[in-house]
């Protein structure tokens, strides 16, 4: 019989069955058959895009990388097995396990990881690969768009991959632990769920852009055991689909949650939970500085003083408790109070009229669906006016990204790594090519350059005076922190876990 460990109250889920006895005083293992309903659109196969925790939950079902994080956020040997720094620093080697094979059963070279690696450098669209990698030597040449330069990731051998650094970096394993990065597919572009092969521990069973995702777990290959034999994933879009299965106890997981779904009681036998995200997962509201016209500070202060924060994070849930700090170490920040007369004043100081216009976008399907309408009657009722443009599935994707989007724009981010500098480098645009991250700010600025180029700086990060030049732009407001929450079944054992990272892992580690 399957034996299960006994895990901590409220890191993980409940889901699955147990096994059936047969045949006297022996019990014969039942296959465990897993649904997971996923309230937001199927995200596109792309395991080098901008972050995205659906799509990244997605993926490490199929393939790993050469380090990762536990649940307690330590760093821990993945397909590699060992890690050796030089005495100088500059040249780290990973040697990877032996048994390591594509879920097709070929096998799986240090070469294979050294393109994983490159493949995510010189994209158009965001560059936190680039970020993740600045250590690496030749990474501070790569430019969007264009061919890669020579870059210090070198493979000399089936199981050895070769980092040459420009500088030493104490922090390189947790980059490489970073969700996507280094994880090797067969195929990377230009594919779907059903052409994607990893090295495990699952499969792509079935793939539908209307049924959703199978997935089966293949047993001896890289990987725990996972979460069950089979893992399907319905894409239910709306919080009434979502009851509806409820009521019906047709799924044992919800995540990520539909935006309304906690206005009305749980049915019987789903129980919530929640857990913090570290690095902090936010809402935030971003205010371009490069699209008008919200290029002007005066019509970014505006907006900022016409928002009722206290009421956003009750639509969502949330108590105000706790929500006043932004970049770790920076203490409380200055938010900006609702206030008639001061929004009068910026109005006239940016010679706006009476009132402006934007476009406030936002996914339909996240936390922005769930204040989005209230954050425009908040400032019409002052005189400004929000065009709501909710956007699904690629198009919510792609569009904070855009160079030319809606000026206001409702986003869920998390930084690549722990800590203020990391989160900085999400704000702040780089001097050349596409944002870190997830989301383009259009804010461009140098004082910040050697804290959130790549670089390990020669002093700490400020962040407390971080926090109050961003406190004087505006050009991002912090609405909520936020936390993973999901629904799972009672009465089931415990067989997926939510790392602090990334959300849900079904695969054990």
């Amino acid at each position: 019989m399957r034996r299960n460990a006994a895990l901590h109250l409220g890191t993980w889920l409940l889901a699955g069955t147990i096994a059936a006895g047969c045949g006297g005083n022996t019990a014969a293992p039942r296959a465990v058959h897993f649904q997971w309903c996923a309230a937001h659109a199927q995200p596109a196969f792309d395991p080098d895009g901008p972050p995205d925790p659906l799509r990244v939950a997605l993926e490490r079902l199929l393939s790993r990388g050469l380090v990762g994080r536990d649940s307690t956020g330590h760093i821990v040997l993945d397909a590699a097995d060992s890690t050796w720094t030089s005495a100088d620093g500059r040249t780290v080697t990973l040697r990877l396990r032996p048994d390591l094979r594509f879920t097709d059963g070929t096998p799986v070279t240090s070469g294979d990881f050294r393109t994983a690696l490159l493949a995510g450098l010189g994209r158009d669209d965001h560059a936190t690969r680039a970020w993740l990698l600045a250590p690496v030597a030749g990474v501070d040449r790569v430019r969007a768009g264009r061919p890669l330069p020579a870059v210090g990731l070198e493979s000399p051998d089936v199981r050895t991959l070769v980092l040459r650094l420009s500088r030493p970096d104490p922090g390189l394993l947790a980059r490489l632990a970073s969700p996507g990065v280094g994880a090797p597919f067969k195929r990377r572009a230009g594919i779907g769920w059903d052409a994607a092969i990893g090295i495990g521990p699952y499969r792509v069973l079935a793939a539908d852009a209307v049924r959703g995702l199978t997935f089966a777990r293949l047993p001896g290959v890289h990987g725990a055991a996972g979460a069950g034999d089979t893992v399907s994933v319905r894409f239910v879009i709306g919080g009434p689909r979502v009851r509806a299965l409820l009521r019906h106890h047709a799924v044992d997981l919800v995540w990520p949650l539909p935006p309304a779904l906690g206005d009305e009681p749980l049915p019987d036998g789903y129980a919530a939970g929640e857990r913090a995200a570290q690095p902090p997962r936010r809402l935030l509201l971003v205010l371009r500085a490069d699209v008008p016209p919200t290029t002007k500070l005066p019509a970014r202060h505006a907006l900022a003083h016409a928002l009722n924060r206290e009421a956003l994070l009750a639509a969502l849930g949330l108590r105000a408790a706790g929500q006043d700090g932004w970049l770790d170490g920076g203490g409380a920040f200055d938010h900006a109070r609702l206030d008639a007369g001061e929004v009068r004043q910026w109005l006239a100081r940016g010679h706006l009229g009476a009132s402006f216009h934007v476009v406030l976008a936002y996914d339909a399907d996240g936390t922005g669906g769930a204040v989005a309408r209230a954050l425009q009657g908040q400032w019409s009722a002052l005189g400004l006016y929000a065009e709501l443009r909710p956007l699904r599935g690629p198009q919510a994707a792609a569009e904070p990204l855009h160079a030319a989007a809606a000026q206001a724009q409702l986003v869920e981010t998390q930084a690549p790594l722990p800590g203020a500098a990391a989160e900085l480098a999400t704000l702040v645009m780089p001097l050349r090519g596409p944002a870190i991250g997830s989301v383009r700010t259009g804010w461009r600025t140098r004082e910040f350059d050697r804290w959130i180029g790549g670089a390990d700086p020669p002093e700490p990060l400020d962040a407390a005076a971080a926090q109050a030049r961003l406190a004087e732009e505006r050009v991002v407001l912090p609405l909520a922190k936020l936390p993973w929450r999901w629904l799972a079944r009672t009465g089931a054992p415990p067989l997926v876990r939510f790392s602090p990272a990334y959300g849900p892992d079904f695969t054990g580690h």
